[in-house]
């Protein structure tokens, strides 16, 4: 099993930790991949914390009102405090899934607010957007910078909106990508923002011409398609040279761009600097 996780404190307990003095708290987040060996988890009279946990491959069974079910990929199953949980994971299908424990005086509402209440197993599809506040929020927990605390909980609550507005919009059969290819583009640049992707390669996935596709595109993001390929390259830029020792041609090289000097040009336009420039403002 590959289990990755990051914790608010320096301890653990089982039974998870509960705070009313705060308005929220993420108490931990993690990601886990089954390989080898199936994985069964019971706690019969549940945690003091609230779960959120996304299926991103395969399936899991969780016992959901008293029967197990099948519970498969772009789900999203949400445990209340000392609520039961039981779940099992069977390697065979591959489950991989991001988990996040958190607590507060404001949990309810902000899973209220989200559209996340009244049941426990949500589909949400696959995306990509909510699987990065997972990753992100498990780093700020591992490395503990400052303010880490607040930046989680910030991101906590722009995941649980996330995964409500995607949960509505499919439920409601309303989602604004009217063409799920469309929706798969997307998807592909924030996967694959390294590689030489042009307009017409978009457009053809969606099997639209350029011209019909980049109308649906900004009416969607609010943005061209390149401008929505850069702002993902270039934050993805921001964290190389903030949390790497790569030099400006590697991370120009890792995020898509051939020429560096072009990525400079790119970078300073979008952020005022350029990234030299960019690394020493931080690190002074």
């Amino acid at each position: 099993m590959i289990d990755i996780s990051g914790h608010l404190r320096d301890y653990k307990q089982e039974c998870g930790f509960e705070d009313k003095d705060n308005f929220l708290t993420v108490n931990c987040c993690g990601f886990q991949k089954f390989i080898t060996k199936n994985f069964a988890r019971h706690r019969e009279k549940g945690r003091l914390d609230y779960q959120a946990i996304y299926i991103i491959k395969g399936r899991g069974c969780y016992k959901v009102d008293g029967d197990f079910v099948n519970v498969e990929e772009g789900n999203v199953i949400i445990y209340k405090p000392e609520e039961e949980q039981h779940y099992i994971y069977d390697f065979t299908h591959c489950p991989e899934v991001y988990w996040v424990h958190f607590t507060g005086s404001g949990a309810a509402s902000c899973l209220e607010n989200a559209g996340l209440t009244g049941k426990k197993v949500y589909n949400i599809g696959l995306s990509n957007t909510c699987i990065e506040l997972y990753k992100k929020i498990i780093n700020e927990l591992q490395i503990k910078r400052s303010l880490f605390d607040q930046i989680s909980n910030g991101m906590l609550i722009e995941l649980l909106s996330q995964m409500g507005r995607r949960h509505r919009e499919l439920s409601n059969g309303t989602n604004r990508l009217k063409d799920a290819s469309l929706q798969k583009v997307i998807e592909n640049m924030h996967s694959s923002y390294n590689l030489q992707w042009t307009v017409k390669d978009f457009a053809r996935e969606c099997n639209l011409s350029t011209y019909r596709f980049i109308h649906n595109f900004k009416e969607y993001t609010g943005m061209s398609p390149i401008e929505y390929l850069t702002k993902i390259r270039i934050d993805k830029a921001r964290e190389l040279l903030l949390d790497s020792s790569l030099n400006i041609s590697e991370i120009s090289n890792v995020i898509g761009y051939e020429n560096p000097l072009y990525f400079s040009r790119v970078f300073k336009n979008s952020t005022g600097l350029p990234p030299s420039d960019f690394r020493k403002g931080v690190h002074s």
